[in-house]
């Protein structure tokens, strides 16, 4: 018997969305996939090119290039996903599809840094696909086959098969960085075809109350940018710098100006009264804890250990890929669909406390045999489904079905920025750390995914799982 498909809304049963045909379904899918697809090879292309662009730009131009590309992301997640609550989903999909493409032309014919850099910050709003992806499945699709599809879309988030950096190194090679542009230029300009004609319009019920609070979106907005920009400047310059310190202190006022704003306002950004509640508070604070600590295992920590030649496994970059990063992602890919359908059956709550406890198994022993090359192996292919599958899956639907019914793209939005500071986070403690080049500088960092982990573990279990419901209509659709 096939699982029932069609419309589901914010969660009230008054809302009613035109249910798709399966055909339609499987076009929405697609279309939604090229569109984070369009992300990711932003976000993961290029890092193969790093020497090329220092080369070319100036020493610390990848660095410079990819802050303020995520940061532009995070700014564009807080502020764009709300208002699509009022103009609907599909016109901000398009517009910021759009903006990517004009960054990626500017960024192919950039000859300097502030160019370059000005056209990343362009594309940074791209990330945004994901919380809209989320959104419009959350609308069109119901029970196991919207678990299964938020899972297809969130194995991306983890890398495109683990296919993107290898294919990114070859073009570089062989054509130069730009090419790789010129891809993401293809692919983008497919996208907004795509999406243009398989993602259904029309605007969400609970846009039709209210209006967009753009100052309280600005002033969340100014919250993420300063602690992006102190992550960013603690990291260089050291986090008592003055630097580093001013821009704490501007997200921290901020933040005080945007709860005194958001208590008056009959249509806020998000309620006060919901970022008290266990169901909201906890989901910015699990997600921003597990990438700070998890993320960088994967990302970072094994693969300066498998590239290290003094102490680590001497392996070179396309060898430390094939046998780490693409496994794992693959793994993450295939694990993704039915880490969602679980989470469906029982919650996305309840996955993903499994997630992260099944993460932090996998952390601490990979923490105690390090340095023996063949045992992580296999522990990097378990982090692949236990972290890129079933934590990532159930990180990312967070946001959409934990969202407020009255504001549901308030949450989503602010859950996707955390995305991006949970990482910075992570790359900001573990670098130091790292740079050492020691066994045990290595071990250390494991051990401190491994701690922080378990704070991420504690906040989600504070945290109170909403009840997932599906329109009543949804029972008569195939």
């Amino acid at each position: 018997m096939h699982e029932p498909l069609g419309a589901a809304g914010n969660g009230t049963d008054d809302v009613e969305e035109p249910i798709l045909s399966r055909g339609r379904i499987v076009l929405l899918v697609a279309a939604l996939l090229s569109s984070v697809i369009s992300f990711q090879l932003n976000a993961s292309m290029l890092v193969p090119a790093i020497g090329q662009i220092n080369d070319e730009l100036g020493s610390n131009a990848y660095t410079a290039m990819g802050n303020y590309f995520f940061l532009a992301g995070a700014i564009v997640s807080v502020i764009f996903t709300r208002w699509s609550d009022f103009v609907g989903r599909k016109p901000v999909l398009l517009g910021i599809m759009m903006v990517t493409v004009v960054g990626t032309v500017v960024c192919i014919l950039a000859t300097t840094l502030p160019l370059m850099v000005f056209g990343r910050i362009l594309q940074g709003g791209s990330v945004i696909s994901f919380a809209l992806s989320y959104m419009i499945l959350r609308e069109h699709l119901a029970g196991p086959a919207f678990g299964a599809c938020v899972g297809v879309i969130s194995a991306i988030n983890g890398g495109v098969a683990g296919l993107d950096s290898l294919l990114g190194g070859v073009m570089v090679d062989k054509f130069g960085f730009r090419s790789i542009f010129m891809l993401i230029l293809v692919v983008g300009v497919v996208a907004i075809a795509f999406a243009a004609f398989a993602v259904p319009g029309g605007r969400p019920k609970a846009g039709e109350i209210g209006s967009m609070d753009w100052i309280g979106g600005v002033l969340m907005a100014v919250v993420v940018a300063g602690v992006n920009l102190f992550l960013t400047e603690g990291g260089t310059s050291g986090w008592l710098s003055a630097g580093a310190l001013a821009w704490i202190a501007v997200s921290v006022v901020s933040f005080i100006v945007f709860v005194v704003v958001e208590s008056r306002l009959a249509s806020p950004l998000i309620a006060v009264r919901h970022m008290r509640s266990r169901q909201v508070w906890p989901v910015i604070t699990s997600v921003i804890l597990s990438l700070s600590s998890f993320f960088v295992v994967l990302n970072f920590i094994v693969p300066a250990i498998a590239e290290d030649s003094a102490v680590g496994y001497a392996l070179s970059g396309t060898t430390m890929a094939l046998l780490f990063l693409t496994p794992a992602a693959l793994l993450g890919l295939g694990s993704a669909p039915f880490a969602g359908r679980l989470a469906v059956r029982t919650s996305f709550v309840f996955t993903l406390r499994v997630g992260i406890i099944a993460t932090l198994i996998v952390t601490a022993v990979t923490a105690i045999f390090a340095m023996d090359k063949w045992i992580v192996f296999v522990l990097m292919l378990l982090f692949g489904i236990v972290y890129n599958g079933l934590l990532l899956t159930s990180a990312s639907g967070m946001g959409v079905v934990q969202a407020p019914d009255d504001a549901p793209g308030s949450l989503p939005g602010i859950s996707n920025a955390c995305f991006g500071i949970g990482a910075s986070i992570g790359f900001a403690w573990a670098g130091p750390i790292v740079a050492q080049g020691t066994t045990s500088g290595y071990q250390t960092a494991l051990w401190i995914c491994v701690a922080v982990g378990l704070f991420a573990l504690l906040s989600a279990f504070v945290l109170k799982a909403k009840p997932l419901k599906f329109h009543a209509n949804l029972e008569t659709a195939q």
